[in-house]
């Protein structure tokens, strides 16, 4: 059940039967010289289809738009193709699309974030719908990444691990982008980059030494298919847990409900 591609009446009787919606939170933001500016949104998209698969589910509308893009985990606002929103603007979208929902007939409602500089802001209008609708549970999941164990980390980076907050458009996305859909990489256009400066701060205006030349802020030359699956194995497993720890009885509820 993918909720741009259900009529009205399928929505109607998903929201009836109790189904969990999943929206996937992104933004529109530049993800180095290989890979398309959707990025955030396009990729937790793809996992909550293939959630999809698995569990009742409705796939819910995507949000293409977030916070502003930082030089040290999203290579900052000074590339072209990142189109951010205030802080306030964001909360506020998160916020009505949670009361439209309510408004639908949704109680079961996840939020699942991709993009990092969305942190915290998803949580603020959450709360602030769940105060007024008590009846409704919001799942917020605004860290979507699994447990990167040693033996997957292993796994990934045999040459090490550059931390999570330098995969900006590297193996990760790379390598789920090959796997979901390879047209969309500029396979030519891979090449190892890494910021002059890593800190454990923010620093404006901009300094882009803690940014990189080609957007991406670690190599994505390790990536490839395979690790994509897995990584989509991993990111599918993780939510399909979290859906029947928070869900149990919407499990089948809903079965037959969708196109």
């Amino acid at each position: 059940m993918v909720f741009q591609e259900m009529t009205w009446e399928e929505i109607d009787a998903a929201a009836r039967a109790d189904a969990p919606i999943v929206i996937p939170i992104g933004a529109t933001e530049q993800h180095g010289r290989h890979l398309p500016v959707c990025t955030d949104w396009v990729i937790p998209d793809r996992i909550a289809r293939e959630v999809a698969r698995r569990r009742n589910v409705v796939v819910g509308p995507f949000l293409p738009f977030g916070y502003r893009s930082r030089p040290g985990s999203g290579g900052g606002q000074h590339f072209p193709g990142t189109v951010s929103l205030r802080a306030t603007t964001f909360m506020s979208v998160v916020e009505d699309v949670l009361s439209e929902l309510k408004r639908c007939g949704f109680r079961n409602i996840v939020l699942y974030n991709w993009h990092f500089e969305n942190s915290g802001f998803v949580y603020e209008p959450a709360f602030l719908v769940s105060e007024n609708n008590p009846e409704l549970k919001i799942v917020v999941i605004e860290d979507v990444n699994p447990e990167f164990t040693p033996e997957r980390i292993a796994d990934i980076w045999p040459d090490g691990f550059p931390g999570l907050a330098l995969e900006h458009a590297a193996v990760i996305e790379t390598s789920l982008w090959m796997y979901h859909d390879p047209s969309a990489v500029r396979v030519d256009r891979i090449a190892p980059d890494a910021p002059q400066r890593v800190v454990g701060h923010d620093v404006v205006p901009i300094d882009t030494r803690m940014s990189t030349a080609s957007g991406s802020l670690s190599s994505p030359v390790p990536a490839s298919a395979e690790k994509g699956r897995r990584i989509t194995d991993w990111l599918v497993d993780r939510l399909v847990a979290i859906l029947d720890e928070e869900f149990p009885a919407a499990a089948d509820g809903a079965e037959g409900a969708g196109r």
